[in-house]
């Protein structure tokens, strides 16, 4: 008989220790952490180096750079374009503004109206600004223009009315003669405006103050309406610039006034005396601000010496602030 083949030896896992696994990962752990740490230390010096050599300037030449501009300072000083006639300004703007002041049409201010209600609204409730508007008439009225002949004047009436102006229409247009663009406002104001004053004409013959005749007079502006011109005008010799404003002489202004003269016998609202009155106040009128007259209003020069001190001033604050926060 043949002989049994021998067996095969079977051979057993050895168990290796959870512990030693543990060592192993944490191991390389930390050799992963010190690896990435050289190698972003590594990199950044590598990008100082990098940026020191191709961007910054050495330390010695940096230092004699700036002794030379501190001896040589000068400040930067703006290079404007040459300035272009007024025409060809005015042209540009409507030009980039996309407004044709040919065809455009007029616009509607309703909320403008909305908000001049309201500021006049609030000057008309404020107690104080009608006693100031009455101090300051009183103190012209009886100011060094007060005829000899005349007694003193007393306000005896004061009402800024109920009513609002309202604006019909804006436009831009070209003015006359200069044919410089103007602003074009169309209102209407159909209110109560009203002063009342009296006095004494005083006669002053054989002797001064001999006798005199009382007067008390009430003005009313009842309608207002016309175009309101707007204008900026700069000194053709002088960098200051203006907006005048004028009134065009399609204006309507009606006044009602009434009067009473006389001391034991009075005369009442005397035709004479109210056609003088009237055209006394539309004179003036015509010759203080209807075109080609105009009031004028200078532009506040932004960048005078005081406002610079006080922009300088704001700004150094300003750089405390920052580096303190």
């Amino acid at each position: 008989m043949s002989a049994l083949p021998a067996a095969t030896p079977v051979l057993e896992p050895v168990p290796v220790p959870v512990a030693s696994i543990e060592a192993a990962v944490h191991i390389g752990t930390k050799e992963f952490i010190k690896g990435f740490i050289a190698g972003q230390i590594t990199l950044s010096v590598l990008i100082f180096f990098l940026v020191k050599v191709f961007f910054l300037r050495p330390g010695e030449e940096t230092r004699l750079e700036l002794s030379r501009k501190r001896r040589n300072r000068k400040l930067y000083e703006t290079k404007l374009p040459p300035r272009l006639p007024v025409h060809a300004v005015e042209a540009n703007i409507l030009a980039r503004t996309q407004y044709d002041a040919q065809i455009h049409p007029v616009e509607t201010c309703d909320w403008l109206n909305v908000l001049i209600a309201q500021a006049i609204e609030k000057y008309r409730s404020d107690t104080g600004f009608n006693n100031r508007i009455i101090h300051l008439l009183d103190d012209v009225l009886n100011g060094h223009t007060r005829p000899g002949f005349l007694g003193p004047i007393h306000i005896t009436e004061f009402s800024l009315g109920e009513e609002f102006p309202i604006i019909k229409g804006t436009s831009i247009r070209y003015g006359e003669p200069a044919a410089n663009l103007q602003a074009h406002v169309e209102f209407i104001f159909d209110d109560q405006i009203t002063l009342g004053i009296e006095t004494q004409v005083l006669v002053n013959w054989p002797k001064p103050c001999i006798a005199a005749l009382p007067i008390a007079l009430t003005v009313s502006v009842v309608n207002f309406s016309g175009t309101l011109a707007f204008e900026f005008v700069t000194h053709p010799d002088t960098p200051e610039t203006y907006l005048a404003v004028s009134v065009l002489d399609d204006f309507i202004l009606e006044f009602d006034v009434r009067s009473l003269l006389g001391h034991r016998t009075k005369v009442k609202d005397l035709p004479k005396l109210t056609a003088l009155v009237t055209s006394k106040l539309r004179s003036v009128f015509i010759d203080e601000i209807v075109f080609p007259s105009f009031k004028k209003w200078y532009l506040p020069q932004l960048w005078k010496d005081a406002t610079e001190e006080i922009v300088r001033e704001e700004l150094e604050d300003l750089v405390e602030e920052i580096k303190h926060a």
